[in-house]
């Protein structure tokens, strides 16, 4: 069959196809999104596309050597972009799981003059539903219908990015100065990957270390320390427990507020940078804190959800007044600065009257 029949040919199979490939982006977007959330991969993002006509033509019309639309392994096909390169195999692993591997082009393994092309240091699959799985009505369609799969960093993504929009076609029609300076970045960049590895699996063991109290103690004050120190103190764990059993409160754990009211910078500010040194603070100042904590839990109707995190806010208000009330990021307005001190003089007279109002969106001090 000449090339001009061969080609429209195809070209006549990918229109009368369109809504099975419609119909596959959305199965394959669908499987591979459980894939990612069962798994817990980290990504940066996942695209599906369907190859426009003016694409499929141009690959007929070169490669020469296609005779039916089936031939075309790229018609679909799809890109995972990882945070890290550990994970690739992972989840390649996963992918074998799921379907039928066709191909595995593992392009990560090159020779030193290479090293150019880190860009494409991708894992490049060829894959297919099961037989299993296409024995499912809605899976019938796609019985040795082969797609794509590249699976690949961010750093390796935004390289193939970038080397694309240099403009040359291959390593060899560039200027040998500028290849070797290509060359160093590239190798640059593989390191850089593989840093990115090793600090993840640094933090993973940071924060499996956190679940120790002696641990929890040494750290400097971050979000994940006062996460951990919350629930290990005995004293706020007191709290939290006054809370649920008698206020009836329904306990729920939202952890943007400490970002929203900037308590690490002002626990920074006042002078408390590690976990111990906040342990100090509340283990002499509890009474304080107690009698905050009853009069803001008093405020609740039973059955309200109370963001346990309110109680850090609650022991940097302590801080406030136990420094002479001077606010680092001017989030508490004079009348709420003034009621603070006011507060300070209420605890001697056992006469507490201020409350924090309980929303999300508005967590300011009011009388």
């Amino acid at each position: 069959m000449e090339l001009l029949g061969v080609t429209e040919k195809i070209l006549q199979q990918y229109h009368d196809n369109q809504e099975m490939y419609r119909n596959l982006t959305h199965d394959i977007n669908d499987i591979l999104t459980r894939i990612v959330s069962k798994n817990n991969f980290r990504i940066s993002n996942m695209a599906i596309r369907i190859k426009s006509e003016e694409a499929l033509k141009r690959k007929i019309e070169i490669k020469n050597k296609y005779q039916d639309i089936k031939d075309v392994t790229d018609v679909v096909a799809c890109r995972v972009i990882l945070l890290f390169e550990n994970d690739i195999d992972r989840f390649y692993k996963c992918v074998k799981e799921n379907f039928d591997v066709s191909e595995y082009n593992d392009k990560r393994k090159k020779s030193y003059d290479d090293r150019i092309d880190f860009g494409y240091n991708s894992l490049h699959l060829l894959i297919k539903f099961t037989d299993e799985r296409c024995k499912m009505i809605e899976y019938s369609d796609y019985k040795n219908l082969v797609f794509e799969l590249q699976i690949r960093t961010v750093l390796q993504h935004s390289w193939a990015e970038i080397e694309h929009g240099l403009g040359y076609k291959s390593q060899y029609e560039i200027p040998r100065d500028i290849r070797r300076r290509l060359t160093r970045l590239s190798a640059t960049l593989e390191l850089v990957d593989e840093e990115f590895v090793n600090i993840s699996k640094a933090v993973d063991e940071y924060n499996k270390g956190l679940v120790h109290t002696e641990k929890v103690l040494k750290t400097d004050i971050n979000i994940n320390s006062l996460i951990k120190y919350l629930y290990s103190s005995n004293d706020l764990l007191d709290i939290i427990h006054s809370a649920k059993n008698e206020y009836g409160l329904t306990i729920e754990d939202d952890t943007s507020v400490m970002t929203q009211t900037k308590l690490i910078h002002r626990m920074h500010y006042m002078g408390y940078t590690y976990i111990h040194e906040l342990d100090e603070f509340v283990n002499n100042n509890i009474k304080s804190i107690r009698w905050l904590a009853h009069q803001q839990l008093s405020q609740y109707e039973r059955g309200d959800h109370f963001n346990s995190y309110f109680i850090m806010v609650w022991i940097s208000i302590v801080m406030l007044m136990d420094q002479g009330i001077n606010d680092p990021e001017n989030i508490f307005n004079d009348e709420v600065l003034e009621s603070i001190k006011k507060f300070g003089e209420s605890i001697v007279n056992g006469d507490v009257k201020i409350i924090i109002n309980k929303s999300k969106e508005d967590n300011q001090l009011y009388e």
